[in-house]
């Protein structure tokens, strides 16, 4: 280890490797949860070595943001264990504020297929590993190609890389601006699940609705016609036909709640400040 140690002292490093390593380990602490319950990095169906060993990489890129606090880690048991827990802590809550839009569509799609009648087909989703409805799933890769193509992880990323220098690994949250502040915003943005979802549901849910509300008078009017089983055949095909007129507006909305999220990314960073 002194070997190592004088190796690191020729390139300038005066800083001992086992430092180094405590270090690198709460970032990692901090990166890898983000990671791994992110929905737009490929769900349940990218193996778990897979997301660590991103997780290590990111580490590893982002190391440079904590190079100047490592003699401050500390190198206790006990100190280290609560530096670790607040990392993983940290790495979670911003990984829930990411994942709120595709949990969002993925209940949008839920709503849109009640209202259809579309969940009797049911398909295998890989990122989900299990069976999930026709629209669930358009409207969750729906999502995660639009966040993918508007370079949504790289501001992630970026997020991410700005939280080791405003937040350094070295320190616990200060709440400057009142713990409550920051577990509001947590629970806020568990509310925008049911908004979001609601808001993407709309143009389908109303559609389905308008088909009932026409079935219901055909009903009135000529009580022997088998409404019900004409509405489960109509139904699908005006919300989908409903769905594809207006799938601009619902990318335009979707983009829209990427650069909320965004923002309550960043706000979750500074108010743990």
């Amino acid at each position: 280890m002194n070997d190592v140690d004088q190796i690191f002292q020729q390139f300038g490093i005066n800083t001992s490797i086992s430092m180094i390593i405590f270090a690198g380990a709460l970032v990692a602490a901090r990166v890898i949860p983000l990671i791994v319950f992110s929905p737009f990095l490929g769900g349940e169906v990218v193996p778990t070595e897979v997301k660590i060993g991103l997780g290590v990489m990111f580490s590893i890129v982002l190391f440079p943001a904590v190079s100047e606090r490592i003699s401050m880690v500390p190198a206790n048991a006990i100190p280290f264990i609560l530096c670790f827990a607040k990392e993983v802590f940290i790495g979670i809550s911003l990984a829930f504020v990411v994942s709120v839009i595709f949990d969002a569509a993925r209940v949008a799609g839920n709503l849109v297929d009640v209202m259809s009648g579309a969940q009797m087909a049911q398909v295998m989703v890989p990122a989900f590993q299990q069976q999930a409805t026709l629209y669930a799933t358009f409207k969750f890769m729906l999502t995660v190609t639009l966040f993918l193509t508007l370079n949504g992880h790289h501001w992630v990323i970026q997020t991410l890389g700005d939280s080791l220098i405003l937040l350094p690994v070295d320190q616990f949250p200060r709440f400057s601006h009142g713990a409550w502040g920051f577990f509001e915003l947590v629970a806020r943005t568990f509310g925008d699940i049911l908004r979001i979802g609601m808001s993407l549901a709309a143009p389908g849910m109303i559609a389905a609705f308008m088909v009932d509300m026409a079935m219901g008078m055909i009903n009135r009017v000529a009580p022997q016609v088998q409404v019900f089983f004409m509405s489960m055949s109509i139904k699908p095909l005006a919300a989908t036909l409903v769905i594809s007129v207006g799938i601009l507006q619902i990318l335009e909305r979707i983009q829209g709640e990427f650069e909320h999220m965004l923002k309550l990314l960043q706000d979750a960073v500074r108010l743990l400040t």
